[in-house]
Order: C-alpha cells, then sequence, then structure tokens
C-alpha cells in the first residue's frame, strides 16, 4: 500500500478486540487494510501506549534492579527438580525432565495393569506409558491421578511428570503422577549428604543422596537407576 494512510476514527475504545480481528471481525475498514496492524487507529494507540508518562516509582524502581550485581550461578550446584510421593520429598535431576502436566485420564491396560505400571496416559496426542514411582520406591498411596480423574473433580496439588533418556535403545520415555510439585531448585553438590543405611522408605537403591530444602530432607533420585528400574519392572 503505497501513499499515506486514510485518516480513520475509531468507532469505540479498543476497536480492534471488538470489531477487528479479535472480535467479530464486522468492523467496515478491514475491506481497506485486510488486517487492524495496518489501521491507524491501532497505530496511534500503540504510539500513545508507548508515548504515555511512566507510573509513579516505575523507573526508580527498575533502577535499583538495574543497580543490583549480577547473580552468578554456583558452577558446583544443580538444577533438580522438587516432588512429593505421599510424605516423601524427592528430587530428580532437571535434564531428566520433559514436562510437568496436569492430571489426565488413565487407561487401563488388560492384564498388564498393577504393580508399577498403571496404564496409558495421552500426552500431546501420544499415548504413553503411565508408571507408579510409589509402587518402583515401595512408597504408600498413589496421586489422584489414578485412576482416571473425574470432569468435576476439585483442584488437586497432584500432577503427571513426563521424564525421558536417550540411549542405545533409544528414547525412553515415561510418565509417572506425584502429589505435589515444588518446582525446579538449585541443589549445592558440596550440600549433598550419603543416604543413610537406615533411611527404606524411599530406598536406597534409587536414591543417591540427600540435601536440606525449606527446612526438609529431600532425597535426589539417580535417574538412571530409576529408569533402569522402570524398564525392569514393567519387563522392557
Amino acid at each position: 500500500m503505497s501513499g499515506p494512510l486514510p485518516v480513520v476514527e475509531a468507532p469505540m475504545e479498543e476497536c480492534w478486540r471488538r470489531i477487528g480481528v479479535a472480535g467479530d471481525r464486522s468492523c467496515p475498514e478491514l475491506e481497506t487494510f485486510i488486517h487492524c496492524r495496518n489501521c491507524p487507529v491501532l497505530a496511534e494507540a500503540a504510539r500513545t501506549f508507548f508515548d504515555r508518562e511512566a507510573p509513579e516509582g516505575y523507573l526508580e524502581a527498575w533502577s535499583r534492579i538495574l543497580e543490583q550485581p549480577e547473580e552468578t550461578i554456583d558452577p558446583e550446584s544443580t538444577s533438580v527438580l522438587v516432588f512429593r510421593l505421599n510424605r516423601e520429598w524427592l528430587a530428580l535431576p532437571a535434564t531428566a525432565l520433559v514436562e510437568v502436566t496436569p492430571l489426565r485420564p488413565l487407561h487401563r491396560v488388560p492384564h498388564r495393569t498393577g504393580g508399577v505400571l498403571e496404564g496409558l496416559v495421552n500426552i500431546r496426542g501420544q499415548l504413553q506409558l503411565c508408571v507408579s514411582l510409589h509402587g518402583l520406591l515401595g512408597l504408600e498411596g498413589r496421586p489422584a491421578a489414578m485412576p482416571a480423574v473425574a470432569a468435576n473433580a476439585p483442584p488437586t496439588a497432584a500432577r503427571l511428570l513426563v521424564i525421558e533418556r536417550g540411549g542405545e535403545r533409544g528414547t525412553e520415555r515415561w510418565v509417572f503422577g506425584v502429589d505435589e510439585v515444588a518446582g525446579v531448585h538449585r541443589a549445592v553438590r558440596s550440600a549433598l549428604r550419603a543416604v543413610p543405611s537406615t533411611v527404606s522408605q524411599a530406598g536406597t537403591r534409587h536414591c543417591q543422596a540427600l540435601f536440606d530444602w525449606q527446612g526438609r530432607a529431600v532425597g535426589l533420585l539417580d535417574d538412571a537407576r530409576v529408569f533402569d528400574g522402570l524398564r525392569e519392572a514393567i519387563g522392557g
């Protein structure tokens, strides 16, 4: 489109959201401009937005933020995902994590479901094996993801974790339910301590170390042992 844009008056506030491409598309100017981003009304609104005065205290707040020294990451620390199984707080290296997703309906596998294998769940259009980390570690209980989630079920802190490992056998992916996810945190290697031989609930077979987080002792799982244990339990 050549030449200056014709003058167009806004028929209403934020017309692009109501009668433009983000609304019901009834604006007659769409025949000329095709899209609201080509319309001078939206251009003027954008200019006004960026030319407005900063809110009170905005510049001072950003000045304080920019004056702070850059936070350095301890090279002797590692990122871990902290979560809860029943009463146990555990962690897995973040490198093994693919995603954290809400609970989904669980589809049982005839003559296979039970023990560690829970069934199948749909993750982004693909059916994935859903397992019980509770069962693998010998912990009591199951997260609310087991069995299928009712459509009108109340909100829950339980989530599904998707973990993955690549190797000679190809990509290995598992989905399991946890009772709560606390997020990704940094664990300092020097603060890791050995798992006492008396610890039995989380199983020393799959737990490589302990560290303190918010007043709790968290068991850092060995992701290789977890993958191997799941494959062995399922019979893969």
